[in-house]
């Protein structure tokens, strides 16, 4: 799970959310300061708070892992907009200009949380989901990439059942009804690779392929490899927005075609 800056500012829903958040919170905690003597206790507390919530989104961005938290930052979330909303109506009515600034600031914090709710409990194949890289993929958090052929991680966002629909009518790569899953079939076709042959030979028509980017695959899909940065990799199927591949180690699976470019033999 590596953290990669360019997921959160590839993103301009993101960074632009997360800067009205911060930015709406510093407003608050500064004229809050400035008037300390009238900021109850309780406000101090829902605006700590809400500072770390808004750190865990940037975490959860940058680490790439919105779906996997996703239940519990709305949770989260609908904690801080319940008690959020007391404090604004409390200081909105102050006569004092930074006690009603500091309302705004917490105006503004509310907005951007309501927003996060939407984004967050989107499904999959909703427009929300879709602009934010959250349609149940895990490479599509990492908006913003392009490979040689011009193509962003962000339109990944697609279920990639359907990787290898091409005009010459490929299908899916299927386990045999003899094995208990694919990750079982993939299991078998690994190790008698490597009792056969300790080098895995080219498959007939593939060619190399060198990663761009080191890819985590989605531990909820057994069809994904992982690969690091500079791994190269036979390719078996390039059609579509997943190739098929085969890792040095004899794994075969399905990879992102836009952090692959092929390379001489």
């Amino acid at each position: 799970m590596s953290i990669q800056i360019k997921r959160l500012f590839s993103n301009p829903i993101f960074i632009g959310t997360l800067t009205l958040l911060y930015g709406g919170l510093i407003v608050s905690l500064v004229c809050g300061i400035i008037k300390s003597i009238y900021v109850a206790a309780t406000t101090w507390f829902i605006i700590a708070y809400l500072l770390l919530l808004a750190l865990a989104l940037v975490l959860a961005i940058l680490t790439n892992t919105l779906n996997q938290y996703r239940l519990a930052l709305l949770t989260m979330i609908g904690v801080g907009l319940s008690s959020n909303i007391g404090h604004i109506g409390y200081y909105i009515n102050a006569r004092s200009g930074p006690l009603q600034a500091m309302s705004a600031g917490l105006i503004f914090v509310e907005i951007m949380l309501f927003f996060w709710v939407l984004v967050l409990g989107s499904g999959p194949g909703t427009y929300l989901a879709l602009l934010c890289g959250m349609d149940g993929d895990s490479s599509s958090g990492s908006a913003g990439v392009a490979n040689d052929g011009g193509m962003q991680p962000g339109d990944m966002s697609m279920k990639h059942i359907n990787y290898r629909t091409t005009m010459g009518g490929a299908q899916p790569v299927v386990a045999p009804a003899n094995t208990s899953s694919i990750t079982d079939y993939y299991t078998s076709e690994l190790t008698q690779s490597i009792m056969t042959s300790k080098q895995p030979e080219s498959p007939t028509g593939a060619y190399k392929a060198r990663a761009l980017y080191a890819y985590d695959a989605n531990p909820d899909d057994p069809n994904e490899v992982s690969f690091a940065k500079d791994e190269v990799m036979y390719v078996i199927d390039d059609s579509g927005k997943w190739w098929q591949v085969k890792k040095s180690d004899s794994t075969v699976g399905i990879a992102p075609s836009n952090y692959l470019t092929r390379i001489a033999s």
